[in-house]
């Protein structure tokens, strides 16, 4: 079984500004890669744009519709002047440019001295370098930060090994699309043995003022109890959110449309200042959790709030300062299980209960803020623990499932 991760080296402004045909590639690309995917779903699903998960695209990408997607690439990449190295490219990862919505490049890592021997992207790890040429216009190269020199070292002392990039633009799509930063994803992948599991680690996932409650179970019996992020972090947050509800008021009192526009500048740049404080305490939670899971050959169970209810209360009348919590889970979920499987841990998702008694099996009434209480034998807890005692009590029929493994994970950093 093969795991991937994947780096990810912004493209600087400034390298946009002097290289205007830079930003002309690859949003043609882009361009590209979204009409084919539109078309080639709308013949397999009869839908404009559907709704599918990665499991559904599995199901649905089998091998009998490469000739028609290959059909859908000839007609449509020749439309946006992309050079016949994309489309035999895409022809080849006709399956992986729907999935990533991107079109793969081969890559070159040099370690050391290794021969340059022509490919898309070469990433030169001795000078720092990334360098994107045969595309169709004068190569470009982008300096690797330190960190991303760190992060490339790890991945090969962990037995990776480059496999392909794409070159990408940042889309946050909705009703009107906007377009961001331009990037290069170098994407990494090892082979990965299955861990056997002698331990759960498992993960109640909240909204995070109420934290991250994780407990690892050992022979039917929970040894340690943690909650994550830990509150100063969870303050700042709290605190950029009013910063922002504050400016977002005074804006839409702003007579002076000078004035206005001005604030809502800053709010757009809090606003992505918080989706970035966000991302990383996912990002950290989730490694913290993994690393427990890796010393002790655990598999990950995640209490993981239902799809449905997520939806409902993002989109709820619950004040602003809170509904913006939760918007790390979905991020920390995903991490958690590419990460597990990229190591090799089994994971699952498994829902297990905070308002059912785990003595008795009754339903608990709330006693106080964040304690149920169960009017049949009078067991109460807070609502949190709940679940890792009903993870305690099903803890041998956990151990013994054995998850699937994806054949394909790609995660950032």
């Amino acid at each position: 079984m093969y795991a991937y991760r994947t780096l990810r080296v912004e493209i600087p402004w400034r390298l946009v500004e002097e290289r205007p045909d830079v930003l002309d590639l690859v949003t043609r690309m882009h361009l590209a890669v979204e009409e084919y995917v539109r078309r080639l779903l709308k013949e397999l699903t009869g839908q404009e744009e559907p709704k599918l998960t990665p499991e559904d695209l599995d199901r649905l990408l089998t091998p009998d519709r490469q000739e028609l997607a290959v059909k859908i690439i000839d007609e449509v990449f020749p439309k946006y002047s992309l050079k016949k190295y994309f489309v035999d490219k895409a022809r080849v990862f006709w399956r992986d440019v729907a999935f990533h919505r991107a079109v793969p490049l081969d890559a070159q890592l040099r370690v050391e001295s290794e021969k340059d021997v022509s490919r898309a992207v070469f990433v030169d790890l001795k000078s720092g370098v990334v360098r994107v040429r045969k595309t169709g216009i004068p190569p470009f190269a982008v300096k690797l930060k330190k960190s991303n020199v760190t992060w490339i070292k790890k991945r090969l002392e962990e037995g990776a090994r480059l496999k392909l990039a794409f070159v990408g633009i940042d889309v946050r799509r909705g009703k009107d699309p906007t377009y961001g930063g331009l990037y290069i994803a170098l994407v990494f992948a090892r082979e990965v043995t299955p861990v056997e599991p002698r331990a759960i680690v498992v993960v109640d996932v909240n909204r995070l003022d109420h934290g991250v409650v994780v407990g690892l179970v050992v022979d039917g019996k929970i040894v340690r109890r943690m909650r994550l992020p830990d509150e100063c972090a969870v303050k700042k947050l709290r605190r950029l959110h009013e910063r922002i509800s504050d400016l977002e008021r005074r804006a839409a009192k702003e007579a002076d449309p000078a004035r206005r526009g001005q604030l809502e500048d800053k709010v757009n740049r809090l606003k992505s200042k918080r989706y970035r404080k966000i991302r990383d305490i996912a990002t950290r939670v989730a490694k913290e959790i993994i690393e427990l899971a890796r010393q002790n050959n655990a598999t990950v169970v995640v209490d993981a709030m239902e799809e449905k209810t997520y939806s409902a209360r993002k989109q709820s009348g619950e004040s602003g300062d809170r509904k913006h919590l939760y918007d790390g889970l979905g991020q920390l979920r995903r991490r958690l299980k590419d990460l597990a499987q990229w190591y090799g841990l089994p994971y699952m998702e498994v829902r297990l209960y905070s308002t059912i008694c785990p003595r008795c099996g009754a339903k608990m009434v709330k006693d106080k803020k964040r304690i149920m209480r169960c009017p049949s034998c009078g067991f109460s807890d807070t609502r949190d623990n709940i679940p890792l005692l009903w993870a305690k009590r099903r803890y041998w029929e956990i151990l013994q499932k054995q998850p699937a493994f994806s054949a394909i994970t790609l995660l950032t950093s």
